[in-house]
């Protein structure tokens, strides 16, 4: 049974931990931190199965949250103490006498991980929050849940430890790609968990990255027929800076790409950048202000032969900046 000790003489919740720390916790683990701190206060043990019957969670909730806060390093757990208010040892190994698997560990291996039916359906009528959770899942997917989906989606919650919030973002987020086959939601679910993508915030932002992608990155890099790999870290950057900096849609982007063709018979990053910042200190932000400025352009320039026209300062070296560009950005 753990033994909950606490150096401190009042139980304070500081803004750090307020402002900082918990607003990107799940719920659960907030409520577990505040409870086992009561409990250091008072001087009373309790172990794990205790604490979660009181708090109407599941055991492995508790001992996710013990794990959470320690690498937080807002406790210290040490064998079978958990301290509050100061390191006292540089151990971080829990040994809280529960079976529940690493969440960690074998994720892709799941099938042996999973409950059996028959306590997946205990777990979630016994559960509130695994029933809502399965409620609002089957709203979201339009269908009836198996024991396979069950199965499924508790272990997103158990061993991936995804809150209910993040599950259903991520419910929500396969349907937006019209995805509701179980198999395909489990191979996202564990690419989030591979890259940290484990709380709200990230997850919104993760959503956002790809919307951004799949909408102006997209339709840009149709445009410039790069459709057989990836845009490279200094390119991503030209369409950002464009994007997020200059405001020019894929239309503006577009005749600047056509004015580069026409002078340099390729497609450089560097000269389409250059257009579209000299639009963007003129003030030029629509298709027949960009025309116009580039009539009025050639219109003071007719004693250069137009095949040796460049548009934006043809005594620029866009190549070397284009490769000084990917050494930077891309090694």
């Amino acid at each position: 049974m753990p033994e909950f000790i606490t150096k401190m003489d009042f139980i304070p919740v500081s803004t750090d931990f307020i402002e900082k720390k918990m607003l990107n916790a799940n719920g659960a683990y907030v409520k577990v931190y505040l409870y086992a701190l009561n409990l250091a206060y008072k001087g009373i043990s309790e172990d794990n199965s205790e604490i979660a019957k009181k708090l109407n969670l599941l055991e492995s909730d508790v001992v996710n949250a013990f794990e959470y806060w320690s690498k937080e390093e807002i406790l210290t757990v040490n064998n079978d103490c958990i301290y509050f208010g100061g390191n006292t040892s540089s151990s971080r190994k829990i040994n809280q006498n529960t079976s529940r698997s690493k969440i960690n560990q074998n994720i892709k291996n799941k099938d042996t991980q999973k409950k059996s039916p028959e306590n997946i359906a205990y777990l979630m009528m016994d559960n509130k929050i695994l029933a809502d959770l399965c409620s609002l899942a089957q709203e979201i997917l339009g269908k009836t849940l198996n024991n396979s989906d069950l199965e499924t989606l508790y272990w997103f919650y158990d061993e991936l430890g995804f809150s209910p919030e993040v599950i259903i973002m991520l419910l929500e987020y396969c349907v937006s790609k019209e995805k509701r086959n179980m198999k395909y939601i489990e191979k996202v679910a564990i690419g989030w968990h591979e890259n940290g993508i484990t709380t709200m915030d990230a997850v919104d932002n993760y959503i956002k990255e790809e919307k951004e992608k799949s909408g102006y990155f997209y339709s840009l890099r149709k445009l410039f027929g790069i459709t057989d790999r990836n845009l490279s870290k200094s390119e991503e950057l030209y369409l950002k800076t464009w994007h997020n900096e200059y405001g020019m849609n894929e239309e503006m982007v577009a005749l600047a790409y056509e004015y580069c063709i026409l002078s340099t018979n390729k497609l450089s990053f560097p000269y389409i950048n250059s257009i579209i910042k000299d639009w963007h200190e003129k003030g030029i932000k629509t298709i027949s202000e960009a025309e116009k400025d580039h009539e009025d352009f050639k219109e003071k320039n007719k004693k250069f032969n137009e095949r040796d026209l460049n548009v934006y300062n043809n005594d620029v070296n866009y190549d070397e900046i284009e490769k000084i560009m990917h050494e930077k950005y891309d090694n």
